[in-house]
């Protein structure tokens, strides 16, 4: 079972994850892209990666779901479809910037998630981890409310396909997650 574990930042996808391999240690676990890219993104002053920094994230994400071929048994911690969300809640970006990375990398974003099996999202939920003092709240929900529109209402024409991926938005409760998580990925995998 190959499936990401999309959410805006400080959602607690590396906790879910972490406490998910603890309990299925023959899945491998590929980090968010800012991890290993992290020196080489450019960033803005408020919100994240530039258009050039979110296209790299973006592309390493790609290339890595490349990587794992049908029937591998690992969680992705980001889906691509979390870099169209970054690109739609950014403000700071300079005017027509997200627009111009959409279409560019839409249809790149559409064949990649054919290399999962299921996206589970993360709500931004007062119920979960609290927000950084560092990180703009405002900016976090933009993003939680473009990765729902784009994973669950399908804004993007992005899961219209037989191959494309289950989504599932999982409760906000941290503590139901992992039960939730475990109970998807065992069904889908009955269903192999």
């Amino acid at each position: 079972m190959r499936f990401a574990v999309s959410g805006s930042h400080g959602t607690g996808k590396s906790t879910l994850i972490a406490a998910f391999l603890a309990k299925f240690p023959g899945y491998r676990h590929e980090p968010e892209a800012f991890e290993a890219l992290a020196d080489d993104v450019e960033l803005t002053s408020s919100e994240g990666p530039t258009p050039d920094g979110l296209e790299a994230l973006l592309d390493h994400t790609i290339a890595m779901l490349a990587g794992h071929p049908p029937g591998s048994s690992v969680v992705f911690e980001r889906s691509p479809v979390d870099y169209v969300a970054y690109a739609v809640a950014s403000r700071s970006w300079p005017e027509g910037a997200a627009e111009r990375f959409l279409e560019g990398s839409l249809p790149d974003v559409r064949a990649a998630v054919r290399h999962l099996d299921l996206i589970v999202l993360l709500p931004v939920s007062s119920q979960g981890p609290p927000p950084r003092a560092d990180d703009d709240p405002r900016f976090r929900k933009r993003v939680d409310l473009a990765l729902r529109r784009a994973l669950i209402d399908d804004d993007h024409d992005l899961f219209g396909r037989p191959d494309a991926p289950r989504v599932v938005e999982l409760a906000p409760s941290p503590e139901r997650q992992l039960a939730e998580l475990v109970q998807l990925v065992s069904q889908l995998e009955g269903g192999r």
